[in-house]
């Protein structure tokens, strides 16, 4: 059904000669598609725009030729040669796009709406009535790892879970998400689904721990969907939720299975909704600081939920390990890496900087910095696009590995409030003796950043210029990683002795004339040169030695 819908929106684009033409094909798929859907038009919008030579989609022609090319890709086409524009249309013509469903879900769910609701908060209270108020629930202690949890490798998966985690768990938080303007399916009935999961199958060959974790995790789902944001049971039900599905999490690993559960409360049109994003673990992997050994788990999402988080990796106090999300830094790699790599210029600012002298020569730069590093790390394989791909995955997701795994180790010890911070983000704690949130997340995004840039044998470069973007870009307020990349290129630049053209931040803002001024110098440098100024930038900051992170 998916592949049908983004034929349908490929051939809209190409009806158009714009690429935007079958992404808003795509606005009007069914949300629960919605989403797996856009992931499959874009990454094969990308592998067509490199199997083209086409990048740049500036004109009808070249546009309509790359969605093309994307349809075939999509087909399983081999035999045509993608470059070959007569070949690629006479194929693409050819072939027959069949109608995607349009039964009107939505429209029917907007009619029983009211009646669902009903349903819900009728079910919530019987529910409560026979099973009394939620009570404080202690996420009991992790078990003792086993298998690759404990050696390292790949997990053992099991299909029948993982057909649970992918479908099954995305229709109950579709259907338990009863907030203002959440849209509901008319067939997915709430109580019907929990009492389904509640004892699946799937569960019933593992131990009474996981067993009545899952149990725990589905009863707190549906007691919190009747509930509204202004309800005064919101927030601890809120709470109660995120806590059993890191219960379930710490099960899954207790028991060796390759899968992983991430509870996320997002914000869609003004409202607040709760999802649990469920991933395949692929891999698990060990990082070393010293004699500190750190697991850290690659992961590659399942669910269908039409959410997705903006980031290549994290560390959340609440979670027990930290991980890489493989998604993302695969689409990282075929966006900008591989980009760069043909001879595009990095970009590092918003828009309007892009496009000014100034933004252009900085995107030079660092596009310069960034190829001469690919280069020597991808050797031979830089002439073959699917082996130069591959390595690029393996290169990013290992420097971000060490940088999560960092989070990990600031976490578990005393670090410093580095002064050079403080006078951008403020002070550590309140009047009132709280920490404050900003300050603690830019502290140890500040000890992750330049603990990253001192251990990437490969891609230092490649970790600055990612972090030197927050900075670059203007945004509605100053982020924690804008300050910290103030922070770090002033530091870099003082350990390689680089004049200063003056303090980057002042006035409230950053001053991008300024930064521009430190991180000429810096493209510059060697991998050697980057990395040992970061190490002892870190040694400064921090005032202790900097473990730098390998492998294990």
């Amino acid at each position: 059904m998916i592949r049908r819908h983004v034929l349908a929106a490929v051939d809209a684009g190409v009806a158009a000669g714009d690429d935007d033409a079958a992404r808003a094909a795509l606005g009007r798929v069914d949300w629960i598609l919605r989403g797996r859907a856009r992931r499959r038009f874009e990454q094969a919008l990308i592998d067509a725009a490199l199997a083209t030579g086409v990048i740049v989609l500036d004109a009808p022609a070249a546009a309509r030729h790359v969605l093309r090319a994307a349809a075939l890709i999509i087909r399983g086409r081999r035999d045509v040669d993608l470059a070959d524009r007569d070949q690629v249309t006479r194929a693409y013509e050819a072939a027959v796009v069949g109608a995607p469903s349009r039964v009107p879900i939505a429209s029917i769910a907007a009619a029983l709406l009211t009646l669902t609701m009903v349903t819900a908060v009728a079910t919530a209270a019987v529910f409560v009535a026979t099973h009394g108020p939620p009570g404080a629930y202690t996420r009991p202690p992790p078990a003792e790892p086993i298998g690759a949890y404990r050696d390292g490798g790949a997990p053992r998966r099991d299909p029948a879970i993982e057909q649970v985690l992918a479908i099954d768990l995305t229709h109950l938080i579709v259907a338990s998400d009863s907030g203002p303007g959440s849209p509901q399916t008319a067939d997915e009935d709430l109580p019907r689904l929990a009492r389904a999961l509640r004892h699946h199958p799937a569960f019933a060959a593992y131990g009474p721990g996981l067993r009545a974790a899952w149990r725990a995790m589905i009863d707190s789902v549906e007691r919190r969907a009747p509930l509204r944001e202004t309800d005064l049971a919101y927030s601890k039900a809120t709470s109660d939720l995120l806590a059993h599905v890191h219960g379930v999490a710490d099960q899954l690993a207790g028991a060796g299975l390759a899968y992983f559960l991430d509870p996320e409360i997002f914000t869609e049109h003004g409202h607040r909704h709760a999802g649990i994003f469920a991933y395949r673990v692929e891999q698990v992997a060990f990082v070393r600081a010293a004699r500190v050994r750190v697991r850290v788990l690659s992961l590659r999402r399942l669910d269908q939920l039409n959410a997705s988080l903006a980031l290549l990796g994290m560390k959340p106090e609440q979670l027990r390990d930290p991980v890489v999300l493989l998604d993302q830094i695969e689409d990282h790699v075929r966006t900008q890496v591989l980009p760069v790599l043909a001879g595009r210029p990095y970009q590092v600012g918003d828009d309007a900087w892009n496009r000014s002298a100034s933004g252009r020569a900085v995107a030079a730069l660092a596009g310069e910095a960034i190829r001469r590093e690919l280069v020597i790390a991808l050797g031979a394989d830089v002439t073959a696009i699917d082996r130069a791909t591959a390595r690029c995955d393996q290169l990013i997701t290992a420097s971000v590995r060490r940088h999560e795994a960092q989070h990990e180790l600031d976490q578990q010890s005393a670090l410093a409030y580095p002064r050079a911070l403080a006078a951008y983000a403020g002070p550590l704690r309140g009047d009132d003796g709280r920490a404050s949130t900003f300050a603690v997340r830019a502290r140890t995004e500040l000890s992750a950043y330049t603990s990253q840039i001192a251990s990437d044998l490969w891609l230092p470069q490649l970790a600055l210029w990612n972090l030197a973007r927050h900075a670059f870009r203007r945004t509605s307020g100053t982020s924690a990683e804008a300050y910290v990349a103030v922070v770090v290129l002033e530091g870099l630049a003082r350990q390689l002795h680089v004049a200063s053209p003056g303090p980057a931040f002042h006035d409230g803002a950053i001053d991008r004339d300024r930064l521009r001024g430190l991180v000429a110098p810096l493209a510059s440098r060697t991998t050697t040169e980057l990395r040992s100024a970061a190490a002892a930038l870190w040694t400064e900051l921090f005032d202790q030695k900097l473990a730098r992170m390998v492998d294990d």
